[in-house]
């Protein structure tokens, strides 16, 4: 592995010896997975599949999400794929492109007995609201574990198959549905392995939080056996390093992210994941999109050339959306000239209905945004548009290019890229981010107009004082801010995880 300390330190801040020329392009990363991994593929493992299949061989790319953004990479650069089979079609297939050679995706078929406890049960039962810092949303069953875990071990007999036929040089496996799969192909498989390498999109509870769930140890084994260990800030990265020392008094934690234990070296590193801003903006661009946007708009209720701040996001309690509804009664409370001058546009696809948490939660949100919009309505206009409806990446990016501001509000998010998509589309526009400092974009996109959605008047102060400033001041922020996001685009990103190979 590189001697290069496995630290990343964000925008210039690099001690002597790190690299800083970080690929700002497809063609640039090209030579360098060429010259580490030669004529051997990249093998990337996702729980979710980045495709539908639907009839007639056709697919469809699901819009958004960290499953496009490495769609996006292993289409230009081939490879292999594994992911959980959620559409029909055959096992393998090969995924075509028109900017590479595509590449081959190997979908698993994880038994239905098997799907409800892994997937709704201790992933987004336990997992996801444990590292989320939503401790009330937390539920545990023992057996649910089990069910993770030997869907992990399934994932890890896909993967040993792929090294038995597609010989890949890297195995990238991604996120929490998935922090085992190491561990079985260590067990079960021969060596030598190539390298394996896990990226965790979502945060990384405190210490203490950790210690909830008796799984703990199992968790922290799975972690450990990879050779490489990515998260998004600083924060998650020193969250994760404190967990292991204080669980595992065994391994040796050095602060530069280097893990001894059990006679192997572990790096962890600083990654932030980013997305190709140029595809965005020339998605922004294109005459039948923005054609699109106003269509969309109008059938939504607000009229052409009327200003609009969108948020789009799942309908998961950690994008804040009560907390965004508060922000939304204090701004028109405290400032009501803009009552009928500005309307709000919310994307919020339901997700996850199947649990009783999400269901229950999605009920009440809408109540209550009808509360929202009985109180402040004035004839025709209401403060938010609220529309459960996915749109697609090209349709997005117009509404993006179009609005007067995006307003982000997750409570804990490991990344948003929904904060860099805007900023892509805008680019020397004067659309102002409104971006919660609990995102890792907050990290990443430093002078950004950041909010607290635990604090809704600072947060309507925050929208009326952007809304208000002067449109110079508001392109120059963003021209930097796009600049910034060429340090950790897509190809900075796989870029630091090849530095560690």
């Amino acid at each position: 592995m590189n001697s290069v300390s496995a630290y990343y330190y964000p925008h210039g801040t690099y001690p002597a010896g790190i690299r800083t020329n970080l690929p700002r392009s497809f063609e640039s990363i090209r030579e360098k997975i060429k010259s580490l991994l030669g004529n051997a593929p990249l093998c990337i493992v996702t729980n979710r599949e980045p495709i539908v299949f639907i009839q007639d061989q056709k697919l469809r790319h699901p819009a958004g999400g960290v499953s496009q953004v490495l769609h996006a990479l292993l289409e230009r650069l081939g490879g292999v794929w594994i992911a959980a089979r959620d559409s029909a079609g055959p096992d393998a297939l090969l995924v075509p492109s028109d900017r590479g050679p595509g590449y081959l995706l190997q979908r698993l078929e994880i038994p239905s007995t098997l799907q409800k406890p892994f997937y709704n049960g201790y992933s987004n039962g336990t997992l996801w609201p444990l590292f989320h810092g939503n401790r009330e949303c937390v539920s545990h069953d023992p057996s649910e574990f089990i069910q993770y875990d030997r869907v992990n071990q399934m994932f890890a007999r896909k993967v040993l198959d792929t090294l038995n036929r597609e010989r890949p040089g890297l195995v990238w496996i991604h996120d929490y549905q998935l922090i085992r799969v190491a561990h079985w192909i260590r067990r079960e498989g021969p060596l030598p392995l190539p390298p394996l390498a896990f990226f965790c999109h979502i945060p990384w509870p405190t210490p203490s939080d950790f210690a909830r769930i008796p799984e703990w140890q199992s968790l922290l084994e799975g972690m450990l056996s990879y050779d490489i260990v990515g998260f998004q800030t600083p924060k998650h990265f020193k969250l994760f390093l404190d967990t292991v020392a204080a669980f595992l008094p065994e391994a040796h934690v050095a602060a530069n992210g280097i893990i001894t234990w059990n006679n192997r070296q572990i790096r962890v590193i600083v990654m932030p994941v980013g997305i190709d801003p140029l595809h965005f903006k020339k998605l922004s661009q294109r005459p039948e999109n923005e054609f699109f946007a106003k269509k969309f708009l109008k059938e939504s209720g607000i009229p052409d050339n009327t200003p609009f701040i969108i948020s789009v996001d799942r309908m998961d309690y950690t994008k804040g959306l009560f907390e965004r509804i508060s922000i939304l009664d204090s701004f028109f409370t405290f400032f009501p000239q803009w009552r009928g001058q500005i309307s709000f546009l919310q994307i919020a696809v339901p997700t996850r209905s199947g649990q009783k948490t999400y269901k229950a939660y999605q009920e009440r949100l809408r109540i209550r945004i009808q509360e929202l919009n009985d109180k402040w309505r004035l004839n025709d206009w209401i403060p938010l548009r609220s529309i459960e409806t996915t749109l697609s990446q090209p349709h997005l990016a117009s509404l993006y290019k179009m609005a007067t501001g995006a307003l982000v509000t997750s409570t804990n998010d490991g990344m948003n890229l929904v904060a860099q998509e805007f900023l892509a589309c805008q680019g020397n526009g004067d659309g102002v981010l409104f971006l919660s400092r609990h995102t890792g974009s907050a990290h990443v996109l430093k002078g950004s107009l950041l909010i607290d959605p635990f604090h809704p008047t600072f947060a309507a102060r925050q929208i009326h004082t952007g809304l208000l400033e002067k449109t110079s001041r508001k392109i120059t922020r963003n021209i930097a801010l796009n600049q910034k996001m060429e340090t950790s685009n897509l190809y900075g990103w796989i870029t630091r995880l090849l530095d560690m190979v």
